[in-house]
């Protein structure tokens, strides 16, 4: 496999790109290739064999168009279809959950709360993996059936999107010591979610960045090419929508974004 070809990197929509712009800033040499399934937003509504089925479309366009590893950076899409996709992946494949319960500071809280899709949350694979860790541990779930769509659309749109948000974190106990965000959606209104939760809040996307570093080096992966890496974007939905939102994030323009139909 070549090594100058692509880190691919999906979400449902949006969120991934807060995963995105820590794998750019840790491996800047890298080409990537963002993949939001706009069009189907959100998959945290869907069945289990709807998200798998998605996913191996993406994964399959991803290969197809010359990457090397592939992100699962959607929460919901990793606990659904990480094995699946990993059994059927010619290329490795790195899920966000396993970099997000790896963020957690051990031994350090007695109780935090995490916040996610419906989907995560009734999982109960966060509990499940964190309890591996620490099981004197103490964690409270809440699912927020509101706030990936209210992103997607845009946040600043809703007139009463604090107070939703304020509803969903308010059900986490004042004892909690810090807050996992468990979707990566949640870093794009980050600002919001600290004015009202005031422990620590824990973003995985650098975690999940350094794991692919490490997945990178263990297969002799790294681009060798000392030049800044390529980004093109691809979504399934609206272009003008996603552009906006992920540039205003990002901090650049985005000139390489292309609408396609998989």
């Amino acid at each position: 496999m070549n090594k100058d070809y692509n880190i691919g990197v999906f979400d449902s929509g949006l969120g991934g790109i807060t995963v995105l712009k820590e794998i750019s800033r840790l491996l800047p040499n890298e080409n990537i290739i963002y993949f939001g399934d706009t069009k189907n937003v959100p998959y945290g509504e869907k069945t289990k064999e709807e998200i798998q089925a998605l996913c191996e479309r993406i994964v399959r366009f991803l290969f197809t168009n010359g990457c090397k590893l592939i992100v699962i950076a959607c929460n919901t899409a990793s606990i659904a279809a990480y094995e699946y996709l990993h059994k059927i992946s010619p290329i490795p494949i790195v899920g966000i959950i396993n970099s997000a319960v790896d963020s957690i500071p051990y031994n350090t809280y007695k109780e935090i709360g995490i916040i996610g899709t419906p989907f995560t949350v009734n999982s109960g694979e966060y509990p499940r993996k964190i309890k591996e860790k620490d099981e004197n541990l103490k964690i409270y779930s809440v699912g927020c059936e509101k706030l990936c769509p209210m992103i997607e659309k845009g946040w600043e749109n809703f007139s009463d999107r604090r107070v939703i948000l304020a509803d969903y974190i308010t059900r986490i106990p004042k004892s909690a010591e810090a807050l996992l965000l468990a979707c990566t959606h949640y870093p794009l209104i980050l600002n919001d979610i600290k004015d009202i939760f005031e422990g620590d809040i824990l973003d995985p996307g650098e975690e999940c960045a350094r794991e692919v570093f490490r997945t990178l080096k263990a297969n002799n992966l790294f681009n060798p090419k000392n030049e800044k890496g390529k980004i093109e974007f691809y979504v399934s939905g609206d272009k003008e929508i996603f552009q906006k939102k992920a540039q205003e994030f990002l901090g650049y323009e985005i000139t390489r974004l292309f609408k396609v139909n998989i």
